[in-house]
């Protein structure tokens, strides 16, 4: 009888933690399908080595992170462009925003959570007149790392 217990209470732990997830992580879920956008899931470590030898900082980022995956849409809808990018900055749940970096047409913002000095989750928003990216990821990122995210977007 204990044991019937025991693995009815694991299972149902297992239930809560997968029904309670991040909102981002609802939100890359819901959109990962619409047509027109891509979604990857990508091991950093192995996206480090796509990214061009002058991009020092962004290569040392990819390589403090252990997850990363994106949402990426250049259809050139604006209006479908605004709507993901309002409804992904809706979806930040208990992050701060960390960095916001306007760059002409192109803007990113940063959301993440810091523990022990250290940025643990991340996700970026960015959006051009014609392109919504949405990167999330996990990691031990310093302030100075998350500063390189502009930089990476544009290779993703």
């Amino acid at each position: 009888m204990k044991a019937i217990r025991s693995i009815f209470l694991v299972i149902l732990f297992c239930g809560m933690g997968i029904g309670f997830g991040h909102p981002i992580d609802d939100y890359y879920k819901i959109y990962k399908d619409d047509p027109g956008v891509e979604a990857r899931v990508v091991p950093p470590k192995m996206a480090a080595l796509l990214v061009e030898e002058e991009y020092v900082e962004a290569i040392e980022l990819l390589k403090s992170m252990t997850a990363l995956k994106y949402l990426n849409y250049t259809g050139g809808d604006q209006v479908r462009v605004k709507s993901y990018v309002d409804l992904a900055k809706k979806a930040k749940g208990n992050y701060q925003l960390l960095l916001e970096k306007i760059d002409g047409s192109r803007t990113v913002s940063v959301f993440g959570t810091k523990n022990k000095g250290t940025v643990r989750n991340i996700f970026a928003v960015v959006e051009t007149q014609t392109q919504f990216l949405l990167m999330i990821g996990k990691g031990k990122l310093t302030d100075e790392q998350i500063n390189y995210l502009p930089e990476l977007s544009k290779e993703l």
